[in-house]
């Protein structure tokens, strides 16, 4: 595996004698807090926190405001939200399709239309191209209610359409708004920098590492690739610290999370699932930093070694620190109507690469799971420990754990009519299993050739990653059970 690669060449500089600054927090240049960037980011914080985070009583349950946002949604324009559906399954399959042609040289696209199109971003490989490409009719027949009985019966246009299509297209765009605020307008920064004293004890991580992390809960993994390979590229990090930040902490994004908890119907204990999903995510990668094979890759560097500085101070100058980095960020940043729309645009670029793809894939899974045995006889030699775990509906749990190794959306509707305590099994373990063979393996196997990283390491690191989250999610989510929070 790792250690039959031979890793070093001319280009890459070992990492062994490199040895960081030492400064203290005195040093760090505090910016003129001016009112009105102050404002900004405290507005734009606590506004994205509140509609995530933010538990409210709402006709009888607990709940988050976005839950209720979208919920009026539906219930006020579903016919709208249907077409806006179609829209975005039709700009997925159009806009891969020449991006595809492009780089085969079939059709040219002039500088104009390259910065309309952006063929790099809609670039993909054939078989997600075909997902794409097949969710089309599959989507016109669901919206029609025209085609086949097997196809539009409630186990799978059920499901596939008015359960995980409504939701997704809802959750992610609507909830890159909230996100875009949080991301672009200081919450990034200021939660990086106060996780960043505990990044190299728990972790062996440089503090800034904490903001590549966050950037993937708050934005997406592939924000969280595209800072790492740019801190990468200048000799921010090395190897082994690249390969640790992107199998460890490019988990779900906090809106695909929710997306997730709303087809399983249990967004109304978000902040609960949210919580447990990041202490899971952690407990992992304290683990997996500490043995084979992330602790064999090498600590070599493909630029100029750029070690960050190790700062010291108390936890007041870590605040005053924080808060300073997320107003010099507010400051410089776009307004908040105008950071708003972008999140909304950006939320829904990013739904119409992955919805055609879940489309198709969930509903093979569907289909496979409603008329073949085949999830069974997959799922049954790890049907004994689920039950020795005690996740109630152990059939549906492992199912669900093994298709969301594909996409953590497919393994989300395999689970739709479970008890919550496997919803919320399911909801830890799906979102933080990090790498997803549907998504971000190829991306990451493509964005980091100069690591190398390859299916195979990648896939050894799946099944790690799932061993170790099956009971530790299940340890959590009996907790949380047996103190009331689910």
């Amino acid at each position: 595996m790792f250690g039959s690669q031979r890793w070093e060449d001319d280009d890459h500089i070992s990492g062994e004698s490199v040895a960081p600054e030492q400064k203290s927090i005195d040093d760090v240049n505090i910016v003129e807090k001016r009112l009105r960037s102050t404002l900004k980011f405290l507005f734009a914080f606590t506004t994205g926190a509140f509609f995530f985070l933010f538990p409210i009583q709402y006709e009888g349950q607990t709940t988050i405001p976005l839950d209720i946002l979208l919920g009026y949604i539906t219930s006020t324009s579903l016919l709208a939200v249907e077409v806006f559906v179609l829209f975005v399954l039709f700009t997925g399959a159009i806009l891969t399709t020449i991006s595809m042609l492009y780089f085969r040289g079939v059709v040219t696209l002039n500088d104009r239309l390259q910065d309309v199109v952006q063929p790099e971003y809609w670039r993909t490989s054939e078989p997600f191209w075909a997902f794409r490409v097949i969710a089309v009719p599959l989507g016109i027949a669901m919206f029609l209610g025209v085609g086949p009985e097997w196809l539009l019966s409630d186990a799978i246009a059920g499901v596939s359409w008015d359960v995980l299509m409504i939701t997704i297209v809802l959750v992610i765009p609507v909830g890159g708004i909230f996100v875009n605020l949080l991301a672009e307008l200081g919450g990034l920064e200021f939660i990086g920098t106060l996780a960043q004293p505990i990044m190299r004890p728990l972790f062996n991580l440089p503090g800034r590492s904490a903001l590549d992390s966050a950037a993937s809960w708050l934005g997406s993994f592939s924000i969280g690739y595209y800072l790492t390979r740019n801190v990468f590229d200048r000799g921010g990090y090395n190897k082994r610290e690249v390969f640790v930040i992107c199998t460890c902490f490019a988990t779900a994004n906090l809106g695909s999370v929710g997306a997730v908890a709303a087809i399983l119907g249990v967004l109304h204990i978000f902040p609960v699932l949210i919580a447990l999903y990041l202490i899971a995510t952690l407990i992992v990668a304290a683990i997996l930093v500490r043995i084979p094979p992330l602790s064999t890759v090498p600590e070599e560097y493909i630029a100029e070694p750029n070690p960050e500085p190790q700062f010291t101070g108390t936890v007041t100058d870590y605040l005053r620190f924080a808060f300073n980095e997320g107003v010099k960020t507010a400051e410089k940043g776009e307004s908040i109507p105008r950071a708003s729309l972008n999140g909304f645009v950006d939320g829904t670029k990013l739904t119409a690469t992955i919805l055609g793809t879940i489309m198709t894939i969930a509903t093979s899974v569907l289909m496979l799971e409603a008329y073949t045995s085949f999830f069974e006889y997959l799922a049954a030699p790890f049907v004994p420990l689920m039950t020795i775990l005690g996740i109630p509906n152990p059939e549906t749990a492992a199912v669900a754990v093994l298709a969301g190794a594909g996409e953590y959306f497919v393994g989300a509707t395999v689970a739709v009519g479970a008890d919550i305590i496997t919803k919320a099994f399911v909801v830890i373990v799906t979102s933080a299993q990090a790498i997803f063979l549907a998504a971000s393996a190829p991306m990451m196997v493509d964005m980091f050739d100069d690591i190398p990283m390859r299916f195979r390491d990648l896939a050894l690191l799946l099944i790690l990653r799932t061993a170790l989250l099956v009971p530790i999610a299940a340890a959590l989510t009996h907790g949380a059970s047996a103190v009331g929070l689910i």
